[in-house]
């Protein structure tokens, strides 16, 4: 009983596991920039956390496991800024 308590626990950890997806953020030129694009992130469905950086281009996303990036995507270039999904 014990085991199968374990794999069951195991599996439902795994299924709720978050993934981390990398973009390239084009256009961002002050502060402001990241703010808005961190909004923008951050309204996304399945977004959990956002990390921004304005000197590297780049953010980081932490969202729930089938969190579509192209949605990450679309909501940064409908805020007016470039974006690509990174490895």
């Amino acid at each position: 009983m014990k085991k199968v308590l374990l794999v069951m626990a195991a599996f439902v950890s795994i299924a709720g596991a978050d993934e981390l997806v990398n973009l390239k953020i084009d256009g961002m030129m002050c502060p402001a920039c990241v703010k808005n694009v961190k909004g923008s992130l951050n309204e996304v469905k399945g977004v959990k956390d956002t990390s921004v950086y304005l000197k590297d281009g780049r953010a980081e996303v932490k969202a729930e496991n089938g969190t579509k990036p192209e949605a990450m995507c679309d909501a940064v270039k409908k805020a007016g800024y470039g974006c690509a999904v990174t490895k």
